[in-house]
């Protein structure tokens, strides 16, 4: 598939157009039509189903929060942790597997951590440490604590590419000319290894969206914070479904699957571009 190929594909057109209306939306609505901080409670009134009044388009939930306000602030805030947590575990990964197709000594140990960090679960252990320090975090640390782990993966995949890189006769070439190791790294491995950082990055981004959500389900995330995982935390606390408030947790997840779908339908695109 060239260029012009996946710019005329209705497919890839169509699901970047929503990710680039999503996120004007996210970003433009709360800077200009939001007057009340979508995090306090009782600020309005309570369980307004949508579209009864035209001041509560997406209803009002059991706590007071107008969700027009509410859902537009909580995913930006979740995108945020998912690129956060995306950007920082890709750079981990290029520097350790660099490390360990490029260093002299001391790779053994390095692989040993590498391999011990994809072995190890990290929901249980992401669950505890954001409830420990729960009340110190804001949004852009909680990315950096989902990061703890998301590096590990693509790294081990780095690591393998790497290596068979390494071995190559222009990676020799700039070892003779006595480029520096950082540069063997961008000028000889960045080429071969961009398609995969650029379709893993999206990747990360959906799972630490998907980990966030989770852990927040759990009551372990900073529950002040607006995110999508705690706005269906407290649906559920506050008995949504078995009350019929059903805009209280479809609204928030029917906008979070339609930021998703897209990102991961242009990611797989971008790939079949890449690979061809």
């Amino acid at each position: 598939m060239s260029f012009k190929d996946m710019a005329k594909d209705k497919t890839f057109l169509i699901s970047t157009a929503i990710i680039v209306a999503i996120i004007l939306f996210i970003v433009i609505y709360p800077a200009v039509f939001t007057k009340v901080d979508p995090s306090k409670w009782y600020s309005h009134p309570s369980g307004i189903p949508p579209f009864k009044d035209y001041r509560y388009p997406f209803g009002t939930t059991l706590t007071g929060q107008n969700m027009i306000d509410l859902v537009p602030v909580a995913l930006r805030n979740s995108l945020i942790i998912g690129v956060v947590a995306a950007a920082v575990s890709v750079i981990v990964a290029i520097i350790l597997s660099a490390l360990v197709a490029l260093a002299k000594r001391g790779t053994t140990a390095l692989m040993v951590f590498i391999d011990t960090m994809c072995s190890i679960p990290p929901l249980p252990v992401l669950i505890i440490a954001i409830f420990a320090w729960r009340d110190y975090i804001t949004i852009p640390s909680i990315g950096l604590i989902l990061s703890i782990f998301g590096w590990a993966r693509p790294s081990r995949a780095l690591v393998s590419i790497l290596i068979g890189l390494r071995d190559r006769i222009f990676v020799y070439t700039s070892y003779l000319s006595g480029l520096p190791s950082y540069m063997i790294v961008l000028k000889d491995f960045m080429p071969y290894i961009l398609r995969y950082l650029l379709v893993n990055f999206i990747n990360l981004t959906l799972w630490a969206i998907g980990m966030e959500t989770t852990i927040s389900m759990f009551g372990a995330m900073k529950m002040e914070i607006p995110t999508i995982g705690t706005t269906l935390y407290f649906a559920l606390q506050h008995h949504a479904v078995m009350l019929g408030l059903w805009w209280w947790y479809a609204i928030p997840a029917i906008f979070l699957i339609v930021l998703v779908l897209p990102i991961y339908i242009v990611g797989v695109k971008i790939d079949e571009y890449l690979i061809s």
